[in-house]
């Protein structure tokens, strides 16, 4: 366990598209507003963990085909993130922007590059062979949900800081550019 929480802590709580996710929904839509997206990713994942840990991620060293079409598919979402991160606006709820919901947020652990990386990482650090590995994934499964939700309501509250800053200045139209260069960032270094 010692060695999960040094892994999990800093994994956890820098940026990637979950948490670069929840700071923008934060802060075009409010602390409130986002946080069945946050209950999601903090749901999600850990039952994401859980899949893996008991032979998912066989399937994927089975099929490497598979988890190549999910790293692309992930790409183009957050390519459409950053192209709608352009037009930001705060209070902008018109046409169909909103957070996402719930279960979207649970689904995106699926195509989530980060969330793949973090939970194959674990699972192959604390899941014990023989007779204690539904245990040791257990035990996994329940640290990964306790940890999740103190990660989500940092993002978040640093979202909705955020956009106090940015009313104050006026400055909400040159967020979107900086978080529209930084997914570009992070899908230029997930798909090299």
């Amino acid at each position: 366990m010692i060695a999960f929480l040094l892994a999990a802590i800093p994994t956890y709580f820098t940026p990637g598209p979950n948490n670069l996710m929840l700071m923008t929904s934060a802060a075009k839509f409010g602390l409130q507003r986002t946080i069945p997206h946050g209950a999601g990713i903090s749901i999600g994942f850990p039952l994401m963990v859980f899949v893996i840990g008991l032979g998912l991620g066989e399937v994927f060293t089975a099929v490497p085909a598979l988890k190549t079409i999910l790293k692309y598919v992930a790409a183009a979402y957050l390519l459409w993130m950053a192209w709608t991160l352009l037009g930001f606006k705060i209070g902008s709820v018109g046409g169909r922007q909103r957070p996402m919901r719930f279960y979207e947020g649970m689904l995106f652990q699926w195509v989530n590059p980060k969330a793949w990386a973090m939970a194959t990482s674990f699972v192959a650090l604390v899941i014990v062979p023989g007779e204690g590995r539904l245990a040791s994934l257990l035990w996994l499964f329940l640290g990964c949900l306790l940890i999740a939700p103190f990660s989500t309501a940092l993002w978040m509250i640093f979202g909705q800081q955020l956009e106090a800053v940015l009313r104050k200045t006026g400055t909400e139209r040159y967020l979107g550019w900086i978080l529209a260069i930084l997914i570009l960032s992070a899908v230029i270094l997930f798909l090299l």
